[in-house]
Parts: structure tokens; sequence; C-alpha cells
């Protein structure tokens, strides 16, 4: 039988740190993902794990994220109403920003995902909406695993999430704990079409899984520090976590229509 033709841009490959080659292949179509293991310290990750017992986490809206999801931080979709973002995602960024610096760290989330960006792109900043800082930086932990989905605040947001224009969206990770199995990542070689919300889950915010059936994937287990960068526009999901815990500091980026890369999460 003859085997399924593959798109040979659809990789992942490896760097010793994200550069400006990395996020421009992302955004053309020539990567699927970019890795770049121990960018963070196995010591640095166990000391803000080991501080993260301390923060004051809660959980993704339950009534609409199931598996369910523990988070440090707000998320927008968690505030999004009618495709507008609320004005309590701003409330959840100042708790989020004030109960970080009492857990006794000097790497909070927000310099963490913009360092992994300066050596790469001139001009990195949190993005702005409305003239106000987004906040960056959300923890994360996955352990049930998530719904197959894409993201994409394009869509999401009627008129624009940002004050400038997003031309692409990009996802990035920095895994602070990981289980001894499970928990891996899989992207599948297949973007939002409008016949797909007929295979949404009710109630939720994804799809089944049979929405990328035939379709090209790729199966990334992750490493302790590594960073993980990929286009969030491709369909995507976690694989529950055999055992252990898998915790994450991550946040979206987007490539604006002024040449800046703006981060939120």
């Amino acid at each position: 039988m003859q085997q399924p033709r593959t798109d040979p841009l659809f990789v992942a490959v490896e760097s010793e740190m994200i550069t400006r080659a990395d996020v421009a292949g992302l955004v053309a179509g020539r990567l699927a993902a970019v890795r770049v293991p121990g960018l963070l310290s196995a010591a640095r990750c166990h000391a803000i794990t080991a501080a993260l017992a301390a923060a004051p986490m809660d959980r993704y809206d339950e009534s609409r994220v199931f598996p369910v999801v523990a988070k440090f931080g707000p998320a927008i979709n968690d505030h999004r109403d009618g495709g507008d973002l609320r004005e309590d995602y701003w409330d959840a960024a100042r708790a989020a920003e004030k109960g970080w610096s009492t857990l006794g760290l000097s790497d909070a989330p927000r310099e963490l995902c913009l360092a992994a960006f300066r050596a790469a792109w001139p001009d990195v900043a949190p993005g702005r909406r409305q003239r106000r800082e987004m906040h960056v930086g959300i923890v994360r932990e996955i352990n049930a695993g998530l719904q197959v989905h894409f993201d994409d605040a394009v869509r999401e947001y009627a008129g624009r999430l940002l004050d400038t224009d997003v031309v692409a969206q990009l996802a990035f990770n920095i895994y602070i704990r990981v289980p001894p199995a499970g928990g891996e990542t899989v992207l599948w070689r297949r973007r939002w079409q409008p016949d797909d919300d007929d295979l949404r889950i009710p109630g939720g915010y994804g799809y089944h899984e049979s929405v990328a059936d035939g379709a090209q994937s790729l199966t990334l287990r992750p490493t302790l520090g590594e960073g993980f960068l990929f286009d969030p526009r491709h369909y995507h999901t976690v694989r529950p976590a055999t055992d252990g815990r898998r915790i994450s500091i991550g946040c979206f980026v987007g490539l604006t229509d002024d040449g800046r890369l703006a981060l939120w999460s």
C-alpha cells in the first residue's frame, strides 16, 4: 500500500535559543515547531515549582474547559464575552502580579517569556489593548490532557485584540515540571475550516479528534526546562500524563503589522 505523502516543511527543529530565523520560519510555514532544550536549568525549574506550592492557583472555567486545568494568572479566553475582552481581565492580571510578588522568586513569568525572545527580535514587548499592557505569562498544570483545539485571536475577538493588528500568532511554553510518562503535545497539519464546527464538543472549547483525521501530525514529548514555540492555529492537544505533573509557563506571541512581537496571556 502506498504511504500517504507528507509535507517536508511540517517538522520540529531544535535550536540553542529562539532566533529570528525560527520565528520567521514558523510565521512563513517553513517549520511546525521549534524546541529549545534546557532553556531553563533544572535548578531554576525546581525552584519555581517549589514556590508555586504557595501560589493561589485557580482553574479555567470548568463549564467550558474540561478536563480540569489548574492555572496561575489570567487567560484571555476566560474573560471573553461576545468577541470582546471583559474588564475583569485587568483585575485578574493585577491580582496575579501581586500574588507572584509574594513567592520570593526573581523570575516572574512575564520576564521569563520576554527574555526568550529578546535576542531574536529587536522589538518585543507585552501587547497593548486600549493602551494598557496585556498580562504576559500564565502557569498551567495540564495533567489530564486537553481537548483538540486551535488558538487564533483574529477569529476569537471582534475587530482586534490588540491596538495593532496581529498578522501571525504563535504559542510559547517553558516546561518547569514534566511527568515521567505521557503529557505529549500533538500538533496536526490542519487548520480550522467552516464545516469543522459540526465536530465541536458540546459546551466545550474544543473539537472531537476526528476533525484532524488523515492529517499529518507530530507528537512531541516535553523535557524539563525546554522552550517550545509553535503555530497554535494548527489543531493541537495535550495527551494525559500517565503519572506525575505537567506544569508550564507560557504566552501567545503575535507578529504585528508594524513588525513587532507582542506577547499576551
